[in-house]
């Protein structure tokens, strides 16, 4: 089944595009959000350590810290948990250009997955999952250029006051935007509202 709306088609689920029933929010979406992002997190974490350990020489040492003086072409981690305990003291060594590719790698999933899918389709890969997708007002895709201003503006909605401030703001705004929805005029539905104008209650 395929969905017309302003701006293109979407390739649609069964229910995709429905009929928002009157008085219901399409944007309280929230733990799906907040799972997608858990999802998208993860999956960006697994492919920068896999770069770097495929990439990089590393080793583990047992130690309290790090020590003060490390070779140029080195990295310290302290994997010391913080509960005192003697045997969980321990360092992660390793190479510094095996580090500096894996953030490469890790910048270009965010590009890849929050940027051009999301931009493309409205949703992540985690926002696939959970059923919740980005549109404009209208319904229709948000595009690269919103995309790219909503990734951009979790540098400020990932500010944490005990939780992050893009989740206060999602929980206490109309229509459930972060920052980032505000600024490039999107919001986050349930995938089966994606398509539709988006009419709050």
């Amino acid at each position: 089944m395929t969905t017309s709306f302003p701006g293109g088609e979407y390739a649609a689920p069964a229910g995709y595009g429905a009929a928002v029933p009157a008085g219901v929010d399409p944007t309280k979406a929230l733990w799906r959000r907040i799972f997608a992002y858990v999802i998208d997190a993860a999956l960006g974490t697994l492919i920068a350590l896999a770069v770097a350990g495929a990439l990089g020489d590393v080793d583990t040492a047992d130690a309290r810290r790090c020590p003060d003086q490390l070779p140029d072409d080195r990295v310290c981690i302290d994997l010391t948990s913080g509960t005192g305990d003697d045997d969980d003291e321990q360092i992660l060594l390793i190479d510094t250009s095996a580090v500096l590719i894996a953030t490469g790698a890790w910048l270009a999933w965010v590009v890849v997955n929050d940027v051009l899918l999301q931009g493309t389709t409205g949703a992540t890969v985690g926002k696939f999952v959970t059923g919740a997708r980005v549109v404009r007002p209208d319904g229709g895709r948000p595009g690269i250029g919103k995309a790219l201003v909503r990734t951009l503006l979790l540098i400020v909605d990932l500010i944490s006051l005990i939780l992050p401030l893009g989740l206060w703001v999602a929980m206490f705004s109309r229509g459930h935007r972060r920052i980032g929805d505000m600024a490039a005029d999107t919001y986050v539905v349930k995938a089966r509202y994606a398509g539709r104008p988006v009419v709050l209650p």
